[in-house]
């Protein structure tokens, strides 16, 4: 039986296009689907990071659409995507304190409230990062994303904005900790970094909901971004306060 293929649209006979490679059969995403892309992530060397990362910048909600539709071999995985931005922008963090040193300066209500728990935070806060996307997701499921996505679909969504954030991120601390020597870990660099952040989300969303026929989109949007930046700053505080607790009790 002839398909044609969700990737490029080319006729396609067997389990694999003839055009583009891609699998005949995509479907939706599962947790099945899900997990075995992670899987081939750390077994696979894939390409176009930067031209994923481009087009994300310029028509996000393409790319979104056209990933959760099934054309994905464009585009790098969700997974790996995040992977590499996460890892590039911990060593590009941790390069920078190595070169300026360790001078947080805080702001009660933006940043943690103990020093302790933000130092723990710059050295741990990468796994303690990737359980905020299961609360982050969910929050983007039951305000904007159903009943058009699924939550592991929403999963997809915030990897891929949050991603893009953290190439933002490696920019500010380039640009701005190494090039002009600012203190990355000032309570201002970080409000910089939330707007940057808070910006590019909300491109990101209008992109991808504008012709969805949505009702109140840009309240319910603002909305969400406000109440997910509240839950996931709080989150990580509980976090790292939790690790500092343990680790005095000695626990950890």
């Amino acid at each position: 039986m002839l398909i044609h293929c969700l990737n490029c649209g080319h006729l396609v006979e067997g389990n694999y296009c003839p055009q583009c490679a891609q699998a005949a059969k995509t479907g939706r995403i599962t947790w099945k689907s899900f997990l075995s892309e992670g899987f081939k992530t750390l077994t696979h060397a894939e390409k176009s990071i930067f031209g994923t990362s481009w087009q994300l910048l310029i028509r996000p909600g393409k790319v979104l659409d056209e990933y959760l539709s099934g054309k994905r071999k464009k585009y790098q995985s969700p997974v790996s995507f995040f992977l590499v931005w996460v890892t590039i922008t911990i060593l590009v963090h941790r390069m920078i304190l190595a070169h300026s040193g360790f001078h947080p300066v805080f702001m009660e209500g933006l940043t943690f409230k103990h020093p302790e728990s933000i130092k723990l935070f710059i050295t741990h806060g990468e796994w303690l990062y990737l359980l905020t996307f299961p609360v982050s997701a969910a929050i983007f499921y039951f305000m904007l994303g159903r009943p058009l996505y699924t939550y592991i679909e929403s999963i997809v969504v915030t990897m891929y904005a949050f991603s893009e954030v953290y190439l933002f991120y490696v920019l500010c601390y380039l640009i701005g900790g190494g090039l002009f020597s600012l203190n990355v870990l000032h309570w201002g660099f970080y409000l910089f970094q939330i707007i940057i952040s808070l910006a590019y989300s909300l491109w990101t969303l209008i992109d991808l909901f504008s012709t969805k026929g949505i009702r109140y989109l840009w309240l319910r949007v603002i909305v969400y971004l406000i109440l997910n930046l509240i839950i996931v700053l709080r989150f990580l505080e509980f976090l790292s306060d939790l690790w500092v607790n343990l680790e005095s009790s000695g626990s950890v």
